[in-house]
């Protein structure tokens, strides 16, 4: 019985220790801007020939702040981004079934804050 609860354990510790974050699991980044911006898509959940991939989006400048924008399925949907001076604005967009493309939330976003806040999620 002592064999199962070390087996579970070292399963359980094996499994806690995966890194979902490291570079291995990126897919491509995209400049929305002229400044320093980028956008970088990180696969999460890759469904190969059953659909589209699961994405998580963030927002960076690579030397002072990460922030993570949201999970998206890139068949579904995905993020669009616009720079106005210092301000960002961040649209989630998702495709109706009719094929529409609908702006679902937008988030408005400071480019001075997030450089003050120094962020890296």
């Amino acid at each position: 019985m002592i064999r199962y609860y070390c087996f579970f354990i070292a399963v359980l510790l094996l499994t806690a220790c995966v890194n979902k974050r490291d570079k291995s699991d990126f897919k491509r980044s995209f400049q929305p801007c002229d400044n320093n911006l980028s956008i970088e898509l990180y696969t999460v959940f890759g469904s190969g020939a059953f659909g589209g991939d699961l994405l998580s989006a963030y927002l960076t400048d690579s030397t002072n702040f990460r922030m993570y924008i949201g999970t998206f399925d890139d068949a579904q949907g995905g993020y669009f981004c616009e720079c106005r001076g210092d301000t960002i604005v961040v649209e989630e967009i998702m495709t109706t079934d009719t094929g529409d493309k609908k702006v679902v939330r937008t988030k408005t976003l400071s480019l001075k804050q997030l450089k003050k806040q120094g962020k890296f999620e």
